[in-house]
């Protein structure tokens, strides 16, 4: 597969995770992405956009766009939005050493966006606030080939 990008402008509602899985399943069945892969990057996509909904726009409903782009072996993901801007270093990893119970709420979505994707990072400008993150050497060829 050469290159490929899809946008999916997102509502801003929880309502619309379902939709934003199959647009991010349907480029990943049209890329040619490894199977095995595809768990991982969904899950990374769905954290990354709850983490959006939950605390960019605190809770209300604000449109972001979802970006999933294809170059060579390597697929990029990018979410823009125009909520609060996002401190990354604010957030203390998680103490996966104690007990669920014992465990404060929260950080987990940012973990594991950085332990199932390759690189992770943010930016946050005039136009918005960016998360990109790169899964590389995914993409083996077309699926129907």
């Amino acid at each position: 597969m050469g290159n490929l990008e899809r946008q999916y402008i997102s509502s801003g509602t929880l309502d619309d995770l379902p939709r934003i899985l199959e647009f991010a399943e349907s480029i990943f069945e049209e890329a040619g992405v490894d199977p095995e892969a595809h768990f991982g990057l969904q899950l990374a996509i769905e954290e990354a956009c709850a983490n959006v909904l939950e605390h960019a726009y605190a809770g209300d409903s604000g449109e972001f766009t979802l970006s999933i782009a294809v170059s060579g072996r390597d697929m990029y993901v990018t979410l823009t939005d125009r909520g609060r801007p996002f401190d990354p270093n604010s957030v203390a990893p998680p103490a996966l050493d104690v007990p669920l119970e014992d465990r404060r709420v929260g950080g987990l979505g940012l973990h594991l966006m950085r332990e199932l994707m390759d690189e992770v990072s943010f930016s946050f400008t005039a136009q918005g606030n960016v998360l990109r993150m790169i899964k590389r050497d995914v993409v083996h060829g077309s699926s129907d080939a």
